[in-house]
């Protein structure tokens, strides 16, 4: 399923929990921006690395005003 993202959209990765905003675009690629201001490194994708990555469980799109609870 591939699915068509929005900025804003909010991420979540499997390994650590930490939180992602979609920021935009650079170079053709996704940036992902860290929702902890303690996190400075941002997360380059393109849409189909993402795409498999929330088949494979590694990321998690977050639904709507979803909490995550850390």
């Amino acid at each position: 399923m591939v699915i068509v993202f929005e900025k804003g959209q909010r991420f979540e990765t499997s390994y650590n929990h930490e939180t992602y905003a979609y920021a935009g675009k650079w170079s053709g690629s996704m940036v992902l921006a860290p929702e902890n201001d303690g996190n400075t490194e941002v997360l380059i994708y393109t849409e189909n690395e993402v795409n498999e990555l929330i088949e494979t469980g590694e990321l998690r799109l977050i639904a709507g005003l979803e909490m995550v609870m850390r």
